[in-house]
């Protein structure tokens, strides 16, 4: 039924953490894919001793693919996309590799949630659990994920399924300030495959591009408030990950191109008016450390788009600044 995909690149040990916790599923309706994205030979004992463990639990339910070196990788994107190309199951599954499964029973659950949903015994087309974030061993307060959907839900009078689940469409989750992290998501394969898969030209919140793209087209959607995994927020000491591997002002890029294709090509006018919204944010953001940094020059360009993507007296403020300060400054 499940096909879980776990992509991974120089980090066997934390690697070996999170393919143990996929390992511990009480399900056996799985099979697990690894995605090795061309890992330097010095860590290849230490990823062959995890998939060792794993394998002798699986057997040939684990699947393992080495693409090729880059200096640079393929990129999560990628190696997702290889991963479900490479799949079987109904649905596909993802934990990134240096997070880890907290709920043996997450599999179990959600394959009897999805069973029971629809009028038709058709399932659900995209099932949602929650995550908890740690940054340093620390738990994060705050929502970060959809860790306030379940009270949001029940305050409006809905009451869960008797297996613990709400059904909810995308009015429900444009009013969370958070998205589902692809740790917590389990998706139909034809759907994924229905919109794309994930953007190999994104290299920065891509979980949330492929998110706002499902819930866009999914048919019936289910949200489980269990808490499955925990998230640990990269090290921005660590060039290690992705997420650290980029500077701020590429990763505002990246996400200046999923809030405009939100914005343009989204069918739901909630999730295009999200991603103006954002994109808005996201240049004032980016004008912000311009400013900071002395680029006057350049945060002018970003502060005028951001002014017209969310007019205020504030910005205007601000954009007049950058615009005096431009005269003056040499980049």
């Amino acid at each position: 039924m499940f096909s879980i995909i776990l992509a991974t690149r120089d980090r066997p040990e934390l690697f070996g953490v999170a393919l143990d916790s996929v390992v511990a599923q009480t399900t056996s309706d799985v099979e697990v894919i690894v995605v090795n994205d061309g890992s330097g030979e010095t860590y290849l004992p230490a990823y062959e001793l995890a998939l060792g463990r794993a394998r002798a639990v699986l057997g040939d339910r684990l699947k393992h693919h080495y693409l090729v070196h880059r200096p640079n990788g393929h990129g999560q994107s990628y190696s997702l996309n290889f991963g479900v190309a490479h799949a079987t199951g109904e649905y596909v599954g993802f934990l990134d590799d240096d997070d880890e499964w907290v709920d043996e029973g997450h599999l179990a659950r959600a394959a009897l949630v999805i069973a029971k949903a629809g009028e038709t015994g058709a399932g659900a087309d995209l099932y949602m659990a929650n995550q908890h974030a740690y940054q340093a061993g620390v738990k994060l307060d705050g929502p970060v994920w959809l860790e306030g959907l379940e009270a949001e839900l029940l305050a409006q009078g809905r009451q869960p399924a008797a297996d613990g689940s709400f059904q909810v469409g995308i009015t429900d989750l444009m009013q969370t300030n958070g998205f589902c992290h692809l740790n917590c998501f389990i998706v139909r394969r034809s759907l994924y495959d229905r919109i794309g898969g994930m953007d190999e030209g994104i290299r920065w919140e891509c979980d949330r591009d492929v998110y706002l793209r499902l819930i866009d087209d999914s048919a019936l959607t289910l949200h489980h408030p269990a808490v499955v995994s925990r998230h640990n927020v990269p090290d921005p000491a660590k060039a290690t990950s992705m997420t650290t591997s980029l500077n701020q002002i590429q990763r505002r890029l990246y996400q200046l191109r999923v809030l405009d294709k939100a914005a343009l090509f989204a069918k739901d006018p909630l999730i295009r008016a999200h991603g103006r919204l954002h994109k808005a944010h996201a240049l004032k953001k980016i004008a912000s450390d311009l400013a900071e940094s002395g680029s006057w020059r350049n945060a002018l360009y970003y502060a005028a788009q951001a002014l017209g993507a969310g007019p205020t007296l504030k910005w205007f403020g601000f954009t007049s600044l950058c615009a005096v300060k431009s005269l003056f400054s040499e980049k």
